[in-house]
């Protein structure tokens, strides 16, 4: 037997499409596959019923429908009725087709995700057309990742060198009692380490600037911390757990560093010590900051313009260690300071804590960075190459990884040049639907708030941008390796962790001289690559929507409307709707810009009783199979249902969307001929796991959306008998 996992098909001459559906089944070429899904097609259209409006197109014949296509039937288990269970109709059999992985939670639709782009973007990167600048350089990147033996072989010899060299970089905890004070200057340290991306203390990155619009200043906020804030500051028993925990790990690392005559009593007092700033660091920053990176996005607040005032700083000289030689801006250029209390305490702090205390902190901060890219047997399960079970999860899903973070737009671009990409041309169109259809929402409930917030709402959702998937810039490949030769020098397949320090200095050094922002008109990428989930971010008011999302079985750009909008609009529609509710203190303007907002109470409460409508479904239950009586579809311990309010008002958004801006045919094969039932299979397939419980927080989620939609009842058949039978009698707008 052999796993589509495994299977390659040829279409259309050369162009190679990797299949990850999960079911085994033997294949003799895209053409038995074919026929194969067209059979199952009829099959599935007989169990699933006719649909109720003739459909006179053919389905999607492609690879990529039929990828998609598959993925989602193999996760179907039409035995059971969906008007009674819909997670158990739609994702029943979908942990027959995946093994829940050695250790882990739970394998979900998200895993799959993860799983076939990091697959196909080892198979692209391994392929990666070597005549290129960018093929060439991300292939050694990957390949150094790749290659155990050397990485083993060096040790910790490369981190020693960095921070035992001598020169303006020497740890004192490793040199003991011959650490020379007069090797260190903050401003030199500070700025080796920023050029890594490594952001002790504070921040510096490019901004608008607020004094004369369409230009570009320097800009400075507070960063710095190891963990996250309240981790430091809490008393909690969980806090002090983790700090205990995060200090450990320190120490340890330290000793497996291997440094002969290292005393780990020595150590600990240096760990020990460096904890105390960092808690006092912590008791001063701020609980959240502007983010702001590109000359496009909005007006900064709060900011004021000075030297950067640190106690023992330098800003000439660290300006000019930071940028590339020859390429650093005039150090008398305005520089906004963000978050002028922390920079004040700050330069206080700095003047009271001995400078072997801070040189032991910004040391510790780069090997606690750094660890991931360490040997295994060095930083332990943090480290890039852990001992996984290969067979579960493979080295080169870490190595993909970090290929993506290092080297975001030549891993793209591998994928694009080998097809294993989708087009997000669809996916722009599926945002900007489901952007006028929540502006509509947001008028038909403005009755109920002030002139003024739905004004402040609509603006909001009028002014959301995409960043969805990658920059499109990245479709032009000449484009790609004119920004690749801007290194000015190669990488070696034998060298990972050098690799890594060159390319983190490259990235910073783009960021700093607004490499991409030229490519781009303006609109910064780099501020998202890492992420591993969707965001919404506030500053800028964009959505990020990571590569992976662009597979199946949520998207493919040959799928029709129904499925497309079901799927991904589905989950974007959901960062949408949290997009109105985020940070109520700022709202935006008609020219885009970001302003303080101090909502009422009296809309705040108006505007939860909205979302409130769907609490209609608090009464729905769904019937399970192997059990005795239905479940209710809300939690317990006073949960109700409104914490389904998200996935239900985000999935009614991309439905009202869809049926607003479907175009062309809305089959696909072997789903049913019933474009509703499309979309609501497609909106199922974020739900999926393995972790089967009747209970389980998704099979609420999922069920709830499905009883909160007349269209559900209706195409799927529902009796007024069965659990999820919706009469259409409430209708919600949010």
């Amino acid at each position: 037997m052999t796993s589509l996992d495994d299977v390659e098909m040829t279409v259309s001459g050369s162009t190679r499409y990797s299949l990850n559906v999960g079911k085994e089944c033997v294949i003799v070429g895209a053409v038995v596959f074919s026929v194969v899904l067209n059979v199952a097609l009829i099959a599935t259209v007989g169990v699933l019923g006719r649909d109720k409006a003739a459909h006179h197109h053919s389905p999607c014949q492609s690879a990529a429908c039929i990828e998609t296509a598959a993925a989602v039937a193999n996760s179907l288990n039409t035995s059971h009725p969906a008007c009674s269970d819909f997670y158990e109709y739609s994702c029943g059999d979908y942990k027959l087709h995946h093994d829940t992985e050695e250790g882990s939670y739970s394998y979900t639709v998200w895993t799959d995700l993860l799983e076939t782009y990091s697959k196909r973007m080892k198979n692209s990167i391994e392929s990666a057309d070597k005549s290129t600048k960018y093929g060439r350089e991300v292939n050694a990147l990957f390949t150094s990742c790749m290659d155990l033996i050397a990485i083993n072989a060096s040790d910790s010899q490369p981190v020693l060198d960095l921070l035992n060299n001598g020169d303006a970089l020497q740890w004192p905890t490793l040199v003991g009692g011959g650490w020379d004070r007069k090797n260190y200057t903050l401003a030199t340290w500070l700025a080796k380490l920023h050029s890594l991306n490594i952001n002790s203390l504070f921040t510096l990155t490019k901004g608008p600037n607020p004094l004369k619009p369409g230009d570009v200043a320097l800009k400075v906020f507070p960063s710095g911390l190891n963990m996250y804030r309240w981790d430091y500051v809490s008393t909690s028993d969980y806090a002090k757990k983790r700090r205990e925990q995060y200090q450990s790990s320190m120490i340890d690392l330290v000793m497996k560093l291997g440094v002969p005559g290292l005393n780990k009593s020595d150590v600990t007092r240096d760990v020990r010590d460096v904890f105390d700033f960092e808690v006092e660091l912590a008791k001063m920053t701020p609980d959240w900051r502007n983010d702001i990176y590109t000359a496009k996005q909005l007006r900064v607040r709060g900011l004021y313009n000075d030297r950067l005032p640190l106690a023992g700083f330098n800003w000439d000289t660290y300006v000019k260690a930071l940028y590339p030689a020859g390429k650093s801006p005039d150090p008398l250029s305005l520089v906004f300071v963000e978050d002028q209390p922390y920079f004040q305490n700050l330069s206080t702090l700095i003047a009271v804590t001995p400078p072997r205390t801070l040189a032991n902190y910004m040391s510790q901060s780069l090997v606690y960075n750094f660890a991931d890219h360490l040997p295994e047997h060095i930083s332990g399960q943090i480290s890039a190459h852990k001992n996984y079970n290969y067979d579960k999860s493979p080295l080169y899903y870490q190595c993909a990884s970090v290929a993506e973070k290092l080297m975001p737009w030549a891993s793209v671009r591998t994928l694009l040049d080998a097809n294993l990409l989708a087009d997000k041309t669809p996916a722009i169109s599926v945002f900007e639907s489901l952007k006028s259809t929540l502006e509509s929402a947001i008028d038909a409930v403005s009755g109920t708030l002030s002139p003024e917030f739905t004004t402040r709402l609509k603006n909001r959702a009028h002014y959301l941008r995409e960043k969805l998937g990658y920059p499109s810039w990245l479709l032009e490949a000449k484009k790609v390796d004119e920004y690749y030769n801007k290194m000015g020098f190669s990488l070696d397949a034998k060298d990972y962790f050098g690799n890594v320090m060159a390319m983190s200095q490259f990235r910073k050094s783009n960021v700093l001289l607004s490499t991409e922002e030229q490519y781009t008109d303006g609109e910064g990428w780099d501020t998202f690559y890492g992420d591993s989930e969707a965001s919404y971010y506030l500053h800028g008011n964009q959505i990020y929507i990571p590569n992976w999302y662009l597979f199946a079985p949520v998207y493919s750009h040959q799928m029709p409307d129904s499925f497309n909008y079901g799927g991904m609009g589905t989950w974007v529609a959901y960062y949408m709707v949290y997009a109105l509710e985020d940070d109520y203190r700022q709202y935006y303007d008609d020219k885009g810009q970001i302003l303080p907002l101090n909502i009422s109470e009296a809309d705040a409460n108006a505007y939860q009783e909205i979302k409130n409508c769907n609490n209609f479904i608090a009464n729905k239950t769904y019937l399970p199979p192997g059990v005795d009586k239905p479940l209710p579809i809300g939690f317990g311990s006073g949960m109700g249902v409104e914490t389904l309010h998200y996935d239900i008002i985000s999935a009614n958004m991309a439905y009202k969307a869809w049926k607003s801006n479907k175009k062309g045919s809305q089959l696909a094969p072997a789903l049913p001929p019933d474009a509703d039932k499309t979309f609501f299979l497609a909106v199922s397939q974020f739900y999926c796991s393995t972790r089967y419980s009747p209970s389980s927080y998704y099979h609420r989620l999922l069920n709830g959306i499905a009883a909160s939609r007349v269209e559900f009842t209706s195409a799927f058949g529902c009796r007024s008998t069965d659990p999820l039978y919706n009469d259409g009698s409430t209708v919600c707008y949010l």
